[in-house]
């Protein structure tokens, strides 16, 4: 019988699975092109909602009226295709490098989805997104500083090498959290001192065992 933890990493690879599968049929109707870095597109613009596809490179995803970054999209990466973000939630995404990119209107997706019958596969995408922002959510607002820094130092070492040699440690926790510089900092130290983390001139190199309980 498999435990736990073996059935949820499953059905988180179910899910990605689906979601690549997703972008895969419908792929050939979109029009792809290159975007250079610090191109920013709404997710709902002059009255329109707007999906966004990314096949290549690295977006990051931000509220207009919140400085905190709120997550990358994963390749192949697929935003607002829901239809569920309202105008008010001021949502955008950003490329933080050259990136290929495809856009399409929320209305004109779901009927070509309903043409193609991938409800299914989308309904499995959305629930994957609101499951990820699900965790993000209670993970600011019911945990210690030190749990939060363990998430997001552990998403920081998975992140691809040009994002994480890039990215200094510290920025990158504080951009995505509501800790201050000295709370990040203070625990850094703490955790390279103890030999839980390598870093190199701020960038993180290494995790190792860190802790649940810091």
């Amino acid at each position: 019988m498999k435990d736990l933890t073996t059935q949820k990493s499953e059905h988180d690879t179910n899910l990605l699975y689906a979601t690549a599968e997703l972008f895969e049929k419908l792929s050939p109707s979109l029009e792809f092109h290159k975007v250079p870095a610090q191109t920013r597109f709404n997710l709902y613009e002059d009255g329109t909602s707007y999906c966004y596809f990314v096949r290549d490179g690295w977006f990051s995803i931000h509220h207009s009226a919140d400085p905190v970054l709120l997550g990358k999209l994963q390749l192949p990466g697929i935003i607002g295709i829901g239809g569920a973000i309202p105008e008010s939630a001021g949502l955008y995404i950003e490329s933080k490098v050259e990136s290929e990119v495809a856009i399409s209107t929320v209305p004109e997706m779901h009927a070509l989805i309903n043409e193609l019958d991938l409800w299914e596969m989308l309904s499995k995408h959305i629930f994957r997104m609101t499951g990820s922002i699900f965790t993000k959510g209670v993970l600011l607002t019911g945990s210690t500083s030190y749990e939060i820094m363990r998430f997001h130092l552990l998403e920081l070492i998975n992140e691809p090498d040009a994002i994480r040699n890039s990215t200094v440690a510290a920025t990158y926790v504080q951009q995505k959290t509501r800790l201050s510089r000295s709370t990040i900092m203070k625990i850094l130290a703490q955790l390279k001192q103890g030999g839980y983390v390598t870093l190199e001139n701020g960038i993180l190199k290494e995790v190792h065992k860190l802790p649940l309980k810091y």
